[in-house]
């Protein structure tokens, strides 16, 4: 049987989705002949399409969790898939599990790689995500190397996502977690409208669930407020930014690792050395205290980079 699926089975959150975007390309580099597929939640898959032009399956429906389980219930297209690789990588299992089980049983000539997403919170590890990926790359010298040469190519270039500079200024407020949360977007929205700049203010369902209404309601009075529907249209605006002012969060990977300006502001619930954006144009503000650090001195600081 011919193979020539390259399966990436990622569960992750954006930020740590993006962290696995030179992987792929180093598999894409490598395996020219091959087919790289994400298999990941549709929205996060179909973001991997756009911007890197690989390929992806959606987990659920594919129903891949059966392979948790019952991997008999596994539907036919997600069996042939995986019948068709000839190499898995999996941030979703670990070596003598369920998954990886199942996996063997229907496909025992597949090798598969098991990955840690992330150092755990109480890990000693003290280098950047990207460097923790690598280090498990160690048994895959080719791999290994491919991965390195990428990160290169992504700190001068970003991933060659084509983007269109529009000559807007956009403001993400929100993240993960509120403790990441910089408090004076609504001073600093303010001040780049007055420096005369189109501001274009990105909210999605944390931000409109965490955010003060009065906040939303400034933002509304005097900038464009947009709410993307998807992953790709999140792409869309921050590819077509000057510049993206925004936390630590997922956004942030993502404008970093196209090649957007970005200004991330990072507060002591941040670690910026293992968590800092990937890309050619990132710069990253640490503050020991998020509400100490005015909208005026953000806005110098960006401006002096547009």
């Amino acid at each position: 049987m011919l193979r020539r699926n390259v399966l990436i089975f990622h569960a992750g959150a954006l930020g740590d989705f993006v962290v696995t975007w030179p992987l792929a390309l180093a598999l894409g580099r490598l395996h020219p002949q091959s087919r790289i597929v994400y298999v990941a939640q549709g929205g996060k898959g179909k973001l991997a399409e756009k911007a890197l032009r690989v390929e992806s399956a959606d987990v659920d429906g594919g129903a891949f969790h059966h392979l948790y389980g019952d991997p008999a219930k596994l539907p036919e297209p997600s069996r042939k898939m995986i019948e068709g690789a000839h190499s898995v990588y999996s941030f979703v299992s670990t070596p003598g599990d369920n998954w990886s089980a199942a996996v063997a049983a229907i496909n025992p000539e597949a090798k598969v790689t098991h990955l840690s997403p992330r150092p755990g919170d109480d890990d000693p590890f003290p280098g950047h995500v990207s460097e923790w990926l690598e280090q498990q790359l160690a048994s895959s010298p080719a791999v290994r190397t491919a991965y390195q040469q990428i990160m290169k190519a992504v700190a001068t270039r970003g991933v060659g996502y084509k983007r269109s500079p529009e000559g807007t200024v956009v403001v993400h407020p929100g993240s993960g977690s509120p403790k990441k949360n910089w408090t004076h977007f609504v001073q600093l929205v303010r001040r780049i409208v007055k420096a005369r700049r189109h501001v274009r203010v990105l909210i999605g369902e944390a931000e409109k669930e965490l955010l003060p209404a009065e906040d939303l309601a400034h933002f509304k009075a005097v900038a464009e407020v947009v709410e993307p529907k998807d992953f790709v249209e999140l792409l869309t605006h921050l590819g077509v930014a000057d510049a993206v002012v925004c936390n630590d969060s997922g956004p942030a990977h993502l404008a970093g690792i196209i090649g957007t300006p970005t200004f991330a502001i990072y507060g002591p619930a941040s670690n910026v050395a293992r968590w800092r954006p990937m890309g050619p144009h990132v710069h990253v503000r640490e503050t020991a205290d998020l509400g100490h650090l005015g909208a005026e001195e953000v806005w110098e600081w960006v401006a002096a980079s547009l």
